[in-house]
Formats: structure tokens, sequence, C-alpha cells
């Protein structure tokens, strides 16, 4: 049973990576990130394009990714890298 649960878990995840993380972030990193603030969404997507690691390491120092799972915050970083 844990194999085929993983595996199930891991399908799901792929699937829906790119809309989730793309929902995450609308949920939880816009507010700070938003057009007109320092480091908006576009700023982001050029800095750590193919780079998913970069922004899970940036999640993890942000105040509001602090609250986020780990797979929440590799659904985000895949999607704002560009990887899914």
């Amino acid at each position: 049973m844990g194999k085929l649960t993983f595996l199930l878990l891991a399908i799901t995840y792929m699937s829906f990576s790119s809309p989730e993380g793309r929902t995450l972030f609308e949920n939880h990193c816009i507010r700070c990130h938003a057009p007109g603030s320092p480091k908006p969404l576009k700023f982001l997507r050029e800095k750590y394009r193919d780079n998913a690691e970069g922004v899970l390491e940036l999640a993890k120092r942000c105040p509001w990714g602090k609250g986020l799972s780990e797979m929440e915050m590799r659904l985000i970083a895949e999607w704002l890298s560009g990887k899914k």
C-alpha cells in the first residue's frame, strides 16, 4: 500500500502543480509581490527562471512562506520557475 499511495500522490502532484502553484502564489505571496512592489511577480519569474530550488530557499525565508507546507512551497516554486 505504501508504494501505491506514494505513486498516486506523485501523479496527483505532477498533474496539478501549475494551477495549484499559481493559486497558492495568488493566495499567499501576491500581497508582497504585487505589481508595483519592490520585487513583483515579473521580477521573481525572471530571476528564478528554471531555478525551483532557489524559489524554495526564498520561500523558507519569507514571512508568509514560513506558514506553508513543504509541498505547497514546492508547487509555488515549480510554477514560478516555469518548471511545470
